[in-house]
């Protein structure tokens, strides 16, 4: 993706943004707090590009897949008042098709709008199916951690700044008392993602977010995370259980491993040229 080709993609995604907002021009909170979120993602979509040695036009192209990775959200909440899947369409999926149905990215290389749709269909789903081409699959990956980075800042900084309890829908509407659910604790000891539907109170929330370090791709999402302090953070604001300490302190193995250093394959050489070319 050349740079006016960026340019133009980021004009069309702020227009399509304002189309959501009220007479006095400004968008609703929870859609605000969304379109942040999406420049946020844009931006570590981009960083983690660069880390990795994508091509200048490569991380364009990471960049805009971090901007419109959420664009089924404004629709959502707009129809449907929630940002839960499960009670209205999944905005993954919906984000695919409104790119598909708008022709923004008509212009665009076929490699990179497949890049781009493929990534927001799937930036969402709990686990990825198989058979996706290395390049692709790449880009899902990318967005994924790009997405996952940020909400970890959204959830913590939100408790943080006491917003949780004007704004539920950031947490999908979960009660924010009440103790783990075993259920989520179990998977969690499993090393799977916790699922939505064991998330029963702002605690599982915040134990699918430490889940979530399973499912992380790169090396240079994780050193995000040792930056901005986020398993810090969910130790700080998780139940101070004998067993969530010991998630916790697995969690910062995993880390630790996933950095350390190990031997280049053919494989990994394979890739950084391709990303290069």
């Amino acid at each position: 993706m050349n740079a006016a080709e960026e340019k133009r993609l980021e004009k069309r995604f702020e227009e399509y943004v304002r189309k959501f907002a009220g007479k006095s021009g400004k968008l609703p909170p929870m859609l605000k707090l969304k379109l942040v979120h999406s420049r946020r993602v844009s931006k570590d979509a981009a960083g983690i590009a660069e880390d990795l040695g994508f091509s200048r036009a490569d991380v364009r192209t990471a960049r805009m897949l971090g901007l419109f990775h959420d664009i089924g959200r404004f629709n959502q909440f707009t129809r449907h008042k929630t940002f839960r899947d499960d009670l209205s369409f999944n905005h993954g999926h919906h984000g695919a098709e409104i790119m598909l149905k708008c022709g923004v990215l008509k212009s665009c290389r076929p490699r990179d709008r497949r890049r781009i749709i493929i990534g927001i269909r799937h930036h969402n789903r709990a686990r990825l199916p198989s058979g996706f081409e290395n390049d692709v699959l790449q880009f899902i990956k990318l967005g994924r951690d790009a997405d996952k980075l940020d909400i970890f800042h959204v959830l913590y900084d939100s408790l943080k700044k006491g917003v949780l309890h004007k704004s539920p829908d950031i947490t999908l509407r979960v009660k924010l008392d009440g103790p783990v659910n075993p259920l989520a604790l179990e998977e969690l000891r499993l090393k799977k993602t916790v699922s939505v539907i064991n998330l029963k109170s702002l605690a599982d929330f915040f134990l699918i977010q430490l889940s979530w370090v399973y499912d992380i791709n790169f090396a240079p999402t994780f050193r995000r995370m040792i930056s901005r302090r986020i398993i810090a953070h969910l130790a700080e604001v998780l139940p101070k259980t004998p067993e969530i300490k010991e998630q916790i302190e697995i969690a910062k193995r995993h880390m630790r491993m996933q950095l350390a250093p190990r031997k280049k394959t053919a494989q990994d050489s394979s890739l950084l040229t391709s990303r290069r070319s």
